[in-house]
């Protein structure tokens, strides 16, 4: 019994330096879990439905809303993990992108905004601004 447990502290300090001696990269949660069928996947779409701007554009236009979820993933901005969530206007003929959003995963306030122009995440204070969506 004693070599049992000498054997099993050995194991774990053993465990304790490998884990140590990875970088902090490795040691980090992951971020890049797909969004299919992901119940945090669903909570960042009511973050985004919630936008006004999306009430707004899905009025303006007779085609069903649809969001890109075999394509979304968790993604690594600014050192935060954030889903992907790609928004559609489901027309006959082909699925048209409005916009791409990243909704912070932990369930914090964070949401970002991919900019057309230059793919890059924008907050979504500087999306709101008149000249960056026109």
């Amino acid at each position: 019994m004693r070599n049992l447990a000498c054997l099993m502290l050995t194991l774990s300090v053993a465990a304790a330096s490998h884990a140590a001696a990875q970088p902090q990269s490795a040691r980090t949660a992951r971020c890049d879990a797909p969004a299919l069928h992901a119940p945090d996947y669903q909570r960042a779409i009511d973050t985004v439905r919630r936008l006004p701007e999306l009430v707004a554009w899905s009025r303006s236009h007779t085609f069903p809303v649809a969001y890109g979820e075999s394509m979304d993933q968790q993604q690594m901005l600014e050192g935060r993990c954030y889903w992907s969530v790609s928004v559609y206007a489901s027309r006959p003929e082909r699925l048209e992108l409005w916009n791409v959003f990243f909704v912070e995963a932990k369930g914090k306030k964070g949401l970002l905004v991919q900019d057309p122009e230059s793919g890059e995440a924008v907050s979504l204070q500087q999306w709101r601004t008149p000249s960056a969506r026109s």
